[in-house]
């Protein structure tokens, strides 16, 4: 290449880092228009990585010439005539060229033995060669495989020059000339090879060819015809590709080369820049997506956590069940009469344990009661996250089926009433000679969960504030369970990297001026 060598190695550490960072924006969701983008993406991550930065870093490399188009062209018999050399296969069968052959001559193997393209297909090194140049057999653009598709694209992007062959019966194919029309708008310099053309058809599709690459805006691009040879098999008769093989010696031995390195570098710069940008605005929105996630999480578990807050509150888990039991255990006659009636048991009395068996019986009432409205809270905020997920722009359904298959909300209920009841051993009240810990604790626990008669009796026993503090403990704990159960839900998002989008737009910046 003719850049300045301060200006090319300066050159050359931008796209490296141009490079790092088209690597780290991964686009890993599943948006409107992010298919398109990824391969944007790829383009780029090929064109730098493949054509410009190789150049960059060595002025002695071949030029890198594909040949491509659509199935049945003949673009295998036509790279084999030019070296004179059964290199790549031929045959009737398509697709015939599934890994990309590259004929390289051996005074230019050692230099490409790391390129980037050695990574697309493999080498063939060939003595009747043209040193100067690497030309590669690419896989049919129309192809019945989507790897073989996709696959000719990349060379595409990798090439130095793309030459286009196409035959006189398919020239028209609308898929083969989207794709030189692609090519020539990614900056890549194209060639255009006739081939199989009958004599007397010659004049008529030479002409409409021409004014086809004049409209496309190729008008300068070389054009080759490759006269139809007939019934034959093996190589193509020397002279007939004699223009073609001319041609590309005259690229490898002269500037020629380095022009189109140049000019196609030249080309793909300032678009660069906009593609930069571009993919910018594609890794924030993405980031974004992933922030709108998350709110739509903690916005599913918001109501079933108030209503849950408002009833713990309100006193409403002694409700039913627990103030029928408290109701039997403590009337005449009950274990808990005379506590409730605020008598002073007699020595033999005290702290007996069939109070604290009867406290605790009362007390899983009111656990009965809250687990089932905690259930019941968690599969409502589940049930809110999902729905919000499932009509996001995002496609969530894999994110939902990780996050679905980490919620166990019988395992997240079992923790919150543990730690409750782990809470209310730790609370004290005033001295009492009616019930051991284990009456208390549930003392308390009955009193927080609503129930009147054992608000008064812990009162009376000194326990006003540590009722209130087992209803704080009980809300808390409820708050906990759903932040876990949400937890499941963001963990998945905060585990998806979309890269960086201000490192994009420092390198757009940095393009500006190049």
């Amino acid at each position: 290449m003719s850049t300045p060598a301060f200006s090319r190695a300066a050159l050359a550490g931008l796209v490296s880092r141009t490079i790092d960072a088209l690597k780290n924006a991964k686009l890993p969701l599943e948006m409107p228009g992010t298919r398109e983008l990824v391969e944007s993406r790829s383009q780029l991550l090929t064109q730098l990585e493949s054509r410009i930065l190789p150049h960059l870093h060595s002025d002695d490399l071949p030029a890198v010439i594909v040949f491509g188009g659509s199935s049945g062209a003949g673009k295998s018999t036509l790279v084999n005539s030019l070296v004179r050399e059964e290199v790549s296969p031929a045959s009737v069968l398509r697709p015939t060229t599934r890994t990309p052959v590259m004929l390289i001559h051996p005074r230019d193997y050692y230099k490409m033995g790391r390129h980037a393209l050695s990574r697309m297909g493999k080498y063939e090194v060939v003595t009747s060669a043209i040193e100067g140049i690497v030309i590669v057999d690419a896989p049919d653009l129309d192809s019945v495989d989507d790897s073989n598709r996709a696959l000719s694209s990349r060379l595409i992007d990798a090439a130095d020059l793309w030459v286009f062959v196409t035959t006189a019966s398919r020239y028209g194919d609308a898929v083969a000339w989207d794709t030189l029309q692609m090519a020539n708008m990614r900056g890549v310099t194209c060639a255009v090879v006739l081939d199989r053309v009958p004599a007397a058809a010659m004049p008529v599709v030479r002409r409409d060819l021409a004014h086809r690459m004049e409209q496309m805006g190729l008008a300068e691009s070389p054009l080759f015809i490759v006269p139809d040879a007939g019934a034959h098999s093996g190589l193509l008769p020397e002279e007939l590709v004699k223009d073609l093989r001319e041609w590309l010696e005259v690229v490898a031995r002269t500037k020629a080369g380095d022009s189109l390195v140049d000019r196609t570098t030249a080309a793909t710069l300032p678009q660069l820049r906009q593609d930069l940008l571009v993919l910018a605005e594609a890794v924030e929105a993405q980031d974004n997506a992933l922030t709108d996630l998350k709110d739509k999480a903690f916005e599913g578990a918001q109501e079933p956590m108030e209503k849950l807050a408002t009833n713990i509150s309100h006193g409403r888990f002694g409700q039913g069940a627990p103030t029928t039991s408290w109701l039997s255990l403590a009337s005449t006659g009950g274990p808990l009469a005379g506590m409730v009636a605020g008598r002073r048991p007699n020595i033999l009395d005290r702290r007996s344990g069939a109070r604290d068996r009867a406290m605790t019986t009362i007390f899983d009432a009111v656990l009965t009661s809250v687990r089932v409205a905690l259930t019941q809270g968690l599969t409502a905020a589940r049930v809110n996250v999902n729905q919000a997920w499932e009509f996001d722009v995002v496609n969530t359904a894999e994110l939902r089926a990780q996050a679905n298959a980490n919620v166990d909300i019988d395992a997240i209920v079992d923790r919150a009433l543990d730690g409750w009841k782990s809470d209310l051993l730790k609370l004290r009240m005033g001295d009492n000679p009616w019930l051991g810990a284990a009456g208390v604790a549930s003392l308390l626990g009955v009193g927080a969960g609503g129930i009147a008669g054992a608000q008064k009796v812990a009162e009376a026993l000194g326990g006003k504030e540590a009722v209130g503090q087992a209803r704080e403990d009980l809300t808390e704990r409820v708050r906990q369970a759903l932040r876990e159960l949400v937890a499941a839900y963001t963990s998945v998002v905060n585990a998806i990297d979309v890269g960086d989008a201000s490192t994009l737009r420092l390198r757009a910046s940095e393009f500006l001026n190049r």
